[in-house]
Order: C-alpha cells, then structure tokens, then sequence
C-alpha cells in the first residue's frame, strides 16, 4: 500500500504545474479584485468614519 501510495505521490510531484500564472494575469487578477471589492470596502469605511463623529460629539 505504501508503495503505491509513494508512487502516486512522486507522480503527482514530478509534473509540471497545470497552471501558471505571468504577471500579466497576477496584474489582471489584482485589478478585478480591487473593482470589485474597492468601492463597497471604501463606501463602508467612510460609513464607519461618519459614526464615529456622530459618536465623539
């Protein structure tokens, strides 16, 4: 069992990765991320902004 289980596991090491990332697609990626979450991230900051001012006074 353990023969068979190492070979599979040198098998599976001694391939080549199945995806690669440039840095055109880590660029890519980043971008998507930051349109997508930016503007709710920004929009809730200022929200938390405003209630600690209506706090403090």
């Amino acid at each position: 069992m353990y023969a068979g289980l190492s070979a599979l596991m040198f098998g599976a090491l001694a391939c080549q990765p199945v995806l690669a990332i440039g840095w055109r697609e880590g660029a890519l990626i980043f971008l998507l991320i930051v349109l997508l979450f930016g503007p709710p991230v920004y929009r809730f900051l200022r929200r938390l902004e405003k209630a600690r001012e209506k706090k403090s006074k």
